[in-house]
């Protein structure tokens, strides 16, 4: 059987950890082209996110095992029906959440500002007590459920958003309130702090603009872990600019992979905003949930897929090609 990673990297993670009759490939310089070249006779390809061309071309793909928990960037349209479609979601909620908190601190206690201003003499700037305050936690999947337990140790009340509402959920956790997709006003005007963790989907692309924005609390504060489209960039940076919301702590952005010059040869910037001049705003590269243990549980779902592929098996951490998480 042959696997296509995206990575020589990737590819040898994989390889050191798979039987001998199992062929790893990779392209050198990591091009759509080379994957589309790669990918005519392989039985699995393990990506962070692939072009609808070389989907296209894997004639023989029984399985996209996507690397992460997102699946907004895999082409669902181009796949065969027959193939699987799995991600990693589960692997990793204590990091992200632990990172989710870490920005939720930070952004609150003003620690980067106070570091920023130390050797300036700057000592009137204060942090905002969470102590009594209401959290909403948007995606109560595998991370939201654990950003929800450790806010409540910081004696917060706590609500919860997902799909549908779910009682049990709410008093297994704990928590104050948990509700459904259609819910999504009442978390809004509540919270003093926002935490997007829901995946992005064509459903939730985009959810919170301007209108949703005007719904929240002045000085409300926003930590983003999940996409950077659920939320519309110009009413966030309007609002974070104004002083409509206190702060906000993304390590989601726009304009995904930005850094890398083989998926982002324009060379566009991670916003069409300058999120990062703002005083208000801690940045980070989509990397608060790299810990010393995150990439091994990640690896163990995908090697599992693969073996099951070829044993003839159904994959675990399977995506609903139609709702797309």
């Amino acid at each position: 059987m042959k696997v296509l990673a995206e990575s020589r990297g990737l590819a040898q993670r994989l390889k050191s950890r798979l039987p001998e009759d199992v062929t790893v490939v990779y392209p050198e310089k990591g091009s759509d082209e080379e994957m589309k070249r790669l990918a005519v006779d392989v039985s699995v390809i393990v990506s962070t996110r692939l072009a609808a061309d070389v989907a296209r071309n894997a004639s023989k793909l029984k399985l996209l095992q996507k690397t992460g928990a997102g699946v907004d960037e895999m082409p669902f349209d181009a796949l065969a029906e027959d193939a699987y479609v799995t991600n990693t979601s589960g692997s990793n909620p204590v990091p992200l959440a632990e990172g989710a908190v870490a920005l939720l601190l930070a952004i609150s206690k003003n620690v980067v500002q106070r570091n920023n201003l130390f050797m300036k003499g700057r000592h009137d700037i204060r942090g905002v007590l969470l102590q009594g305050k209401t959290a909403g936690v948007l995606g109560m999947g595998s991370i939201g459920v654990e950003v929800a337990k450790r806010l409540k140790g910081f004696e917060m009340k706590v609500l919860g958003l997902r799909r549908s509402r779910d009682e049990g959920l709410r008093k297994e956790l704990g928590i104050d309130w948990i509700g459904g997709k259609d819910d999504l006003a009442y978390p809004l005007q509540e919270s003093d702090f926002l935490v997007v963790t829901i995946p992005l989907t064509p459903e939730t692309r985009g959810m919170i603009g301007e209108k949703e924005i005007a719904l929240m609390k002045d000085g409300a504060f926003i930590v983003n872990v999940a996409r950077g489209a659920i939320i519309q960039e110009k009413p966030l940076y309007e609002a974070l600019k104004s002083g409509k919301l206190s702060g906000a702590a993304l390590d989601v952005w726009w304009n995904d992979h930005w850094w890398d010059p083989v998926w982002n040869p324009s060379g566009k910037g991670p916003s069409n905003y300058p999120f990062w001049e703002l005083p208000n705003v801690i940045c980070t590269p989509h990397s608060i949930v790299s810990t010393d243990s995150s990439s091994d549980a990640s690896m163990k779902i995908m090697v599992e897929n693969i073996l099951r592929i070829k044993n003839g098996e159904t994959p675990i951490n399977l995506v609903d090609k139609k709702l797309r998480y």
